[in-house]
């Protein structure tokens, strides 16, 4: 049998770090991502609610599965080598509890945070239980739970985490096209906002049986659990930015390919990979119900195991941006 490496397989145990971009590289990703976001736009406006559905469906997998391979040959960004096993031991334990998705997406959001500033078992120790009694105090409101139990998990990862990264390379690159391109991102759901807010495309009848799970977003959003999420004219607009969000949260992480590597891996996790993915869209489309369950649960394994690169990438601007003002 050949090696898959010398087969030209790469290999992420011989060259797990990203390669060296030139600036004509990181230029067209650059601009591919400015067509992205364009495209994503466009799509929004005709399509909001299939797009949502279509994105989740296809696109989401794919990025789940490869983002946790990708995670898990960095260490998930951790400071210590089983630091993502406290995460893991830890979501499973307040999943046993039962705890409201607000709570165990603080718990872990804040967990990531100790494990990254705090290298004694003990003060760690000390601090997540800092963390878990502050969840009593400042999930006791609605609009915390809220945040925590529907946002971060879904539009704030999707839209905000995505912004932070490409600010953070921005930053980095010192590349005009890579501040054209994040100024475009802050853009687009302004102007999904106010353009052609008169045209309605009808919703297909499919989108309608199935558009339920995120209808949670459009009713809470809009403080209204009666509404018709399909004919409300700022339900629709919601809906645009719902689907913008999603669509290019995907499209950015394929765009990033030659620049973080995510697709180095052994073919043996390729096709792993590829069964995984092709499997979560056949049932998608077989079961719906049953389906997007399981791309709950995927889609938050990997919102949870990416928090330590979240909390990297916002000490990151925070440097960067200081850099520039006292540098």
């Amino acid at each position: 049998m050949v090696h898959p490496a010398r087969a030209g397989w790469p290999n992420i145990a011989q060259n797990p770090e990203p390669q060296a971009m030139t600036a004509e590289s990181i230029n067209r990703i650059n601009y591919y991502n400015i067509l992205a976001m364009l495209a994503a736009s466009c799509l929004a406006l005709l399509i909001p609610f299939e797009l949502v559905l279509l994105s989740y469906a296809i696109l989401g997998p794919a990025h789940y599965l490869t983002e946790i391979s990708w995670l898990k040959d960095r260490q998930f960004f951790t400071a210590k080598k089983y630091d993502v096993l406290i995460i893991i031991g830890v979501a499973i334990v307040a999943w046993i509890f039962k705890p409201s998705y607000a709570y165990l997406v603080f718990y872990l959001f804040g967990l990531a945070f100790v494990l990254l500033a705090v290298k004694s078992t003990f003060y760690r120790i000390l601090a997540f239980a800092l963390v878990i009694v502050a969840a009593w105090f400042f999930l006791s409101g609605n609009l915390l739970q809220t945040i925590f139990g529907l946002y971060v998990p879904t539009l704030i990862h999707v839209y905000f985490f995505t912004g932070a990264f490409m600010l953070l390379g921005a930053l980095r690159d010192k590349i005009v096209s890579g501040y054209i391109a994040f100024f475009l991102f802050l853009a687009c759901p302004v102007l999904l906002c106010v353009l052609f807010t008169s045209y309605h495309s009808p919703v297909s009848a499919w989108a309608m049986r199935n558009y339920g799970y995120f209808g949670r977003i459009n009713s809470v959003t809009l403080r209204n659990h009666s509404l018709n999420v399909f004919s409300n004219p700022l339900s629709i607009i919601l809906t645009r930015l719902i689907a913008f969000a999603y669509t290019y949260h995907y499209l950015n992480w394929f765009s990033k390919t030659s620049i973080i590597q995510w697709h180095r891996v052994t073919m043996i996790t390729a096709i792993i990979i590829g069964i995984i993915w092709t499997a979560s869209v056949g049932l998608y489309f077989y079961n719906y119900r049953l389906g997007i369950k399981w791309l709950f649960l995927l889609s938050l394994a990997h919102v949870i195991l990416e928090f330590p690169l979240n909390h990297k990438s916002f000490i990151g601007i925070g440097r960067e941006l200081r850099g520039r003002m006292f540098g």
